[in-house]
């Protein structure tokens, strides 16, 4: 397993026809490659009313696209598809877990694609291990 720090952190729902994302304001952060399959869990610490949004997005487990900075801000972003796991409220802020695969595509291509997929008849847990995070 490798672990980095994760610096930013910017999510968009795939399910509201929009390829607007929302940037977190991250507290803490850290980003886990276990090199397994292409599988990543992030995880993020974040201030009341971001941690309120995750928690809606959540409620239906529904796959989102994530794009982060890893260890530097003047780093590449890097994209994934996730679906988040856990939301605990710690008070004043709270931590999100995510699990997911690095995407190989671009973004709004992922969003059509994403949406193609659900019309199909495709559940959440199939389209997380569908293609998108393969290292073909």
């Amino acid at each position: 397993m490798k672990t980095f720090k994760l610096v930013e952190l910017t999510l968009y729902p795939t399910d509201q026809g929009s390829a607007q994302g929302k940037e977190m304001k991250l507290t803490e952060g850290l980003i886990i490659n276990k090199e397994e399959d292409n599988e990543w869990v992030l995880e993020a610490v974040l201030g009341k009313t971001d941690l309120d949004y995750v928690q809606t997005l959540s409620e239906n487990r529904k796959v989102q696209l994530a794009e982060v900075r890893i260890t530097k801000p003047e780093n590449r972003p890097a994209l994934f598809v996730i679906q988040v796991q856990e939301v605990n409220d710690l008070e004043e802020e709270g931590n999100v877990i995510m699990k997911g695969s690095l995407a190989r595509e671009d973004r709004l291509d992922l969003l059509t694609s994403i949406s193609k997929l659900r019309k199909d008849g495709l559940g959440e847990d199939e389209i997380l291990s569908s293609r998108f995070g393969s290292a073909e």
